[in-house]
Order: structure tokens, then sequence, then C-alpha cells
């Protein structure tokens, strides 16, 4: 199958910032352009931003790749890295695809793997930690719905996550937090939020003040 060797990712962004991209509905009015030349991870379909906002692109379920097969052999044809802790059942993958597959931890974070956590966005932060990525900001982690029911930016899925999902995904959070300083000592992960995330495993700043025109690449 194509895609079949694991592959373990170089420290390219070393000690640079990366910003992580989730789902939540709190972006839904983000300007996206401030992620240009940036250091980007996407979680499942946040890549349908484009590899210009999303040049790396990261999935954890079989289930997505089947689903957004098609939308995501475009993006790999633009360019994109599209990254996965899980070997997808599918043996119709076209090898083009290039899907950089890795080994799969449970809990906890990895050096040699990805903690998955339960969870694409926990994985993302292991990923970025292996990229040598320092500080780490997450963008869309709000791990709630919205307080009109939404819990995405996009409309890229055909359902919406229960608060029993969300609870998955926050004791995933406890799991990976508890790793960060035994396994990467000195690595920041911050919550780049507005009083839209329940997530309070990491430190939090305000999404609005850190994004200003100020800090925005034309």
């Amino acid at each position: 199958m194509p895609g079949s060797e694991l592959w373990f990712p170089e420290p390219m962004w070393k000690d640079q910032p990366c910003y992580i991209v989730g789902g939540g509905s709190s972006l839904t009015d983000f300007p996206w352009e401030a992620l240009r030349r940036k250091n980007v991870i996407g979680c499942n379909a946040a890549f349908y931003l484009g590899v210009k906002y999303i040049p790396i692109a990261i999935f954890g379920d079989c289930e997505f790749l089947s689903q957004h097969l098609p939308g995501l052999k475009h993006y790999a044809d633009a360019g994109g890295w599209i990254v996965t802790p899980t070997r997808p059942k599918e043996k119709s993958i076209p090898p083009e695809l290039k899907l950089k597959i890795m080994k799969k931890q449970v809990f906890g974070l990895g050096k040699d793997c990805l903690g998955w956590n339960g969870n694409t966005g926990a994985s993302a932060i292991n990923l970025a930690l292996l990229f040598g990525a320092n500080p780490i900001y997450l963008l869309g982690y709000d791990m709630k719905l919205s307080q009109s029911g939404e819990g995405n930016f996009h409309d890229a899925y055909s359902r919406t996550s229960s608060s029993l999902t969300y609870n998955r995904f926050l004791r995933g959070m406890k799991h990976l937090a508890k790793d960060l300083p035994k396994v990467f000592p000195g690595r920041k992960v911050i919550n780049l939020e507005d009083n839209t995330s329940v997530l309070n495993e990491f430190p939090k700043q305000s999404l609005k003040d850190h994004f200003s025109e100020r800090m925005v690449e034309v």
C-alpha cells in the first residue's frame, strides 16, 4: 500500500514559533491572511483553507480520509504535507497523496511517535514539538460548542461533535500537558483565545491581541 513506510519529521522549525489551527467555531471570522509565511499545522478539515495558510495538515481517523479523499488529493497536488498517526485501511489511496504516516502512541507525548490522546489536536501538538517549534500557539481549540450550537468554523462535517466528544478531548489533553515538561522540557504551548475555550491545561493569551494589525505580514 502506498505510504506504508513510517515517516519521522526533522526539527525544521527548531526554536521558531508555530501555529496550530483547530476546528473551533471561534475562528469563524479569523483573518487567515495573518498566517501567511508562518509555520502552521492544520487539524483535520482546516486543510480546505489551502496550502497558502495551512502548509501541513494532520488527521487521525481513517473515516476522515475516506470522506475527504478528493479534497486531500487536491491539497497534496498543491504541495501540502499530510501527516497521520493512523495507518489507513483504504487500498486505493492514490500514491500522489504521499501520506506521511507516523507511529502512534495512545496517551501522552512521544519523541519517536505521535501521541494520540483521543484527538487530532493533541497529535498536532506532538508533531509541532517534534518539528522543534517553540512556542506553539493553539488556535480554535475551543473544546466546546458555541452558544449557537456550532462546533466548527467550517461546514466540512455532516455532524457536530457532542459534549461527550469534547470531554474525551479534554481528558486526552490532560495526559499531554502532564507529559510536556518531562518529555519536552522548556517548550511552551499557549492557547490563543478570547473567552472561547474551556481548555485550561496551557497558559492563555488573547487571540485578538496576538494577531493585531502590526503583526500581520502583507
